[in-house]
C-alpha cells in the first residue's frame, strides 16, 4: 500500500484523499460544516499542500475504539488517517529523497517552517474529525490586546520531527461523548502542566463523568452531560474548578473574567443556549451546548472571544451582541454571535447566537480562592481612589492656589486608576520582579525626573525583601495602572480561603505613581479604622493592613544600626573539630554596661603592638561579643558560626582604643560599613561608659 499521498491544497482534495483511505463508500465530506470552516481557516493561513498519512494510530481513538467501537459489527478497525498541511508546495519526489537520505539537507527545516498542523480522520461514518491541531490564525498573533492559549505538539512524520503551537480540537462523535465532553477534552489540552499523553480520551472523560453520580447509567450518553457530571469529570482529573452562573452577569464583567483567566493560562468551559437563524431572520432555540474559551481580543471598538466549538471548528471568532438588537428577549441581555466566512473570505451574517448560561474555570487543585475575591477587592480599591480623586478635584476649585493638595499637572490630567488581574506562580513572579528595573524617570507623570538616593536605596531594599519573603505557590496578581504605567501590584494568596487574610504582599513598580495612590489608603490603615475588617466577598481590610506602617522592633533597630545578620562566609580547617565548631574559651558576652573600663578589663593588650589585639562582633540579638583570636581561630569561634552583624578588631593606640571592621567573614559585603562602625563605637561606649572618649573608629575597606 502507498504510505502517503501529496496533493495541492484544495477543498475538493480533502474529500477525495479521505475516500482514498477508507473507500468510495466513505461519506462525502465536501459539504461538512467543520470541513468548510477548516478549509477556509487553512486557506487564510496560506496552505498550498496537503499530505495524507495512511494507517495512523491515534491514541484517543484507540481508547475510544477499545471501549466502544470494537463491538461494532461494521467496524472499520482501529486505525485512522492523518492529514498534514503545509504553506509551501511539496511533492513525492522531494519527500522520498528526504526519507532516503538524499536531497537538500535544508528541506527538513523548510518543512517545519511551512508546517500548518494536522487533522486526524477517524474511520467513522459521520463524525470523523479527530484530534486536529492547527497553527493559530494570523488574527490571533499574541500582543498586549490579544491572548491565546497554546501548547507545543510534536509530530512524527515518517521520522521527520515537526511541531505546531496550537490547542487540539475534535468534533463530538455523539456516542462516546457529548459536546461537554469534547469541551472538557479541549480544556484539558490547555493546561500547561498536563502531559499530552496523560490527557484522557473522550470515552474516558465520559465514563468518569457518568460514574458515581446519582441517576447516571454506565452506558455512553448520546445527548449531553449535566453540569454536575462535568464537574465530576474535572474532579477525577484532580483539578480545581470554580463554577459561576451567568444569568445576571454583565457583558463587561464576563469579558473581564475571560481576560483574567486567559492571561493566567487558565481554560474556561462556557455553557450556552444556542439560537440559530431561521426564516425571516427569526431565531430558533436549538439546545444547550458547551464550548471551550481559548483566547480573546480587545480593541476600542470590538471585543472578541475565541472558542473551540466542536460544531464549527478551532479558534472560532465570537463577537458580542445585545440580544435586543437581534430581537431575542432571553438570558442576561447579551450573547455571542458566530459568523462564518464564505469561500472568497468575506464574513457572512451571524448564523448563530450563543446565550451564556454558566462558566467553569479550571485550575490547579491548590488554587482554592476564586478569582472574584481578588477582582472585587481590586474593584473596591479602584472605586475608592477614583471617588477620592473626584472629591478632591471638586474641593480644590474653591481653594486658593497655594493651598491646593494636587499639583497643577495632576489637576489638569486626573489619573484614573484601573487594574488587570491574573493568576501566576510565585516562581514566575519572582523572575519578573528580578528582571524588572526600578523606575527612575517620572517626567511623564509631572514629577521629579530623578529619584533621590535614599528613595532609590529604599526601593532596592524593598525589592530584595519581596524576593526573599515566603509566599504560597499560586497568587492572584492585581496590577494597578495609572498614567498608562503600572504603579503597584497587590498579591492575593490563591491557596487561602474566603475567610482568610489573603493579601500576601504589595510591590511598588513606579514610586511616584504608587505614592500618589497609596497615600489615600494609608491614612485609613494607620488610623486603625473599621475598614480593616474584611467583607464577605473581598479583602479590603487585608489590603489596608499591608499598608500599615510597621511598628519598629528590636531586630529592625539592630539591622539599621549594625547591619543585617550575615552568616560567616567560610570556616577555616582549625575552626571545627569532629564536625563541631571550635569554642573560644575567652569569649565574653556583654548585654549591658559595666563599671570597669576597657583598660582594666583587658590589661593584657599592649598599646601600638600589631600582634596584640582582640576580636569583636555584634551578635544577632545585639550583644557585644569580645574575645581573643586563639591559634588563628577568628570570628566564627566567637559566634559559634551563627549569624552576626558587623565585626572587627579591638586594639590599643597610645592612651586610647580603636576598633575596625576587619572581618572578611562578616563585615566584607556591607555597603554602609562605615556607618555601622561608628554605631559600634557608641555600642562600646555604652558597655564601657568609663572609657567614653577613649574609643574611636579606624575606617578602611575590609579585604
Amino acid at each position: 500500500m502507498i504510505p502517503y499521498l501529496v496533493c495541492k491544497f484544495e477543498k475538493q482534495t480533502l474529500s477525495n484523499l479521505v475516500k482514498e483511505c477508507f473507500g468510495a463508500d466513505f461519506p462525502d465530506i465536501f459539504h461538512k460544516e467543520q470541513i468548510d470552516y477548516i478549509y477556509r481557516y487553512l486557506r487564510d493561513l496560506g496552505a498550498l499542500s496537503v499530505l495524507l498519512e495512511f494507517q495512523y494510530v491515534d491514541k484517543d481513538y484507540l481508547d475510544d475504539f477499545s471501549r466502544y467501537y470494537v463491538r461494532r459489527f461494521s467496524s472499520n478497525g482501529h486505525k485512522c488517517a492523518r492529514l498534514h498541511f503545509f504553506s509551501r508546495e511539496i511533492d513525492h519526489g522531494k519527500l522520498d529523497d528526504l526519507l532516503a537520505g538524499k536531497g537538500s539537507p535544508s528541506f527538513r527545516c523548510e518543512l517545519q517552517a511551512a508546517y500548518l498542523g494536522f487533522m486526524v480522520i477517524k474511520p467513522l461514518p459521520k463524525t470523523f474529525i479527530g484530534r486536529t491541531c492547527l497553527k493559530r490564525y494570523p488574527d490571533t498573533d499574541l500582543t498586549r490586546d490579544r491572548r491565546m492559549l497554546e501548547r507545543r505538539y510534536t509530530v512524527d512524520l515518517f521520522g521527520v520531527d515537526l511541531t505546531v503551537d496550537s490547542i487540539a480540537f475534535q468534533e463530538q462523535d455523539k456516542v462516546v461523548s457529548a459536546c461537554a465532553t469534547t469541551a472538557i477534552w479541549s480544556a484539558l489540552q490547555c493546561i500547561p502542566w498536563k502531559n499530552v499523553r496523560d490527557i484522557p480520551s473522550c470515552s474516558e472523560i465520559t465514563t468518569n463523568a457518568i460514574n458515581f453520580i446519582d441517576g447516571s447509567s454506565n452506558g455512553f450518553p448520546n445527548k449531553e452531560l449535566s453540569n454536575k457530571q462535568i464537574l465530576r469529570a474535572l474532579d477525577v482529573e484532580e483539578l480545581r474548578h470554580h463554577n459561576e452562573t451567568l444569568t445576571n452577569t454583565g457583558q463587561l464583567e464576563f469579558f473581564d473574567a475571560v481576560r483574567c483567566h486567559i492571561d493566567s493560562k487558565v481554560p474556561l468551559i462556557l455553557g450556552v443556549e444556542v439560537f440559530a437563524r431561521g426564516e425571516s431572520d427569526s431565531w430558533l432555540k436549538q439546545a444547550g451546548h458547551a464550548v471551550t474559551i481559548v483566547g480573546y481580543k480587545t480593541k476600542v471598538d470590538e471585543k472578541v472571544v475565541y472558542l473551540h466549538d466542536d460544531r464549527l471548528g478551532p479558534f472560532a471568532k465570537a463577537t458580542f451582541v445585545y440580544l435586543k438588537d437581534v430581537a431575542l428577549e432571553v438570558g442576561p441581555g447579551w450573547g455571542l454571535k458566530l459568523q462564518r466566512k464564505n469561500d472568497v473570505g468575506q464574513w457572512q451574517d451571524a448564523h448563530e447566537v450563543l446565550v451564556p448560561d454558566s462558566l467553569i474555570a479550571l485550575s490547579h487543585r491548590k488554587v482554592r480562592l476564586p478569582y472574584n475575591f481578588a477582582r472585587n477587592t481590586a474593584r473596591f480599591i479602584v472605586g475608592e481612589y477614583n471617588r477620592w480623586l473626584a472629591r478632591t478635584l471638586e474641593d480644590e476649585k474653591s481653594q486658593p492656589e497655594g493651598e491646593r493638595t494636587l499639583t497643577s499637572s495632576v489637576a489638569k490630567h486626573p489619573p484614573e486608576l484601573h487594574f488587570r488581574l491574573q493568576l501566576a506562580e510565585i516562581s514566575e513572579i519572582r523572575k519578573e520582579v528580578l528582571a524588572s528595573e526600578i523606575q527612575t524617570d517620572f517626567s511623564s507623570l509631572g514629577g521629579s525626573s530623578v529619584l533621590s538616593n535614599d528613595d532609590l536605596e529604599e526601593l532596592r531594599e524593598k525589592k530584595a525583601a519581596f524576593l526573599t519573603a515566603s509566599y504560597a505557590r499560586f497568587q492572584w496578581v492585581a496590577t494597578f495602572i495609572c498614567w498608562d504605567v503600572p504603579a503597584f501590584k497587590v498579591f492575593f494568596d490563591a491557596t487561602d480561603i474566603p475567610q482568610g487574610d489573603a493579601v500576601s504582599g504589595i510591590y511598588i513598580e513606579n514610586q511616584l505613581a504608587a505614592r500618589r495612590i497609596l497615600h489615600v489608603f494609608a491614612k485609613y490603615a494607620n488610623a486603625g479604622s473599621s475598614n480593616l475588617e474584611n467583607r464577605q466577598d473581598y479583602f479590603y481590610g487585608s489590603f489596608l493592613r499591608r499598608l500599615r506602617l510597621p511598628e519598629p522592633g528590636l531586630m529592625d533597630h539592630l539591622s539599621t544600626t549594625y547591619g543585617k545578620p550575615r552568616a560567616p562566609k567560610y570556616l577555616k580547617a582549625n575552626e571545627f573539630v569532629g564536625g563541631d565548631i571550635a569554642s573560644n574559651n575567652t569569649l565574653i558576652r556583654y548585654f549591658e554596661s559595666i563599671q570597669q573600663s576597657l583598660s582594666s578589663t583587658f590589661p593584657e593588650i599592649v598599646p601600638d603592638n600589631v600582634d596584640s589585639f582582640l576580636i569583636w562582633a555584634i551578635a544577632h540579638d545585639g550583644a557585644l561579643l569580645i574575645g581573643k583570636e586563639i591559634s588563628d581561630k577568628g570570628h566564627p569561634s566567637l559566634t559559634g558560626f551563627k549569624p552576626a552583624r558587623i565585626a572587627g578588631e579591638l586594639r590599643r593606640k597610645g592612651n586610647g582604643w580603636i576598633i575596625n571592621s576587619k572581618s572578611g567573614r562578616y563585615s566584607k559585603d556591607y555597603r554602609n560599613v562605615d556607618t555601622y562602625l561608628e554605631n559600634a563605637v557608641r555600642k562600646f561606649e555604652s558597655i564601657f561608659p568609663s572609657s567614653r572618649g577613649e574609643i574611636s573608629a579606624q575606617h578602611f575597606r575590609p579585604e
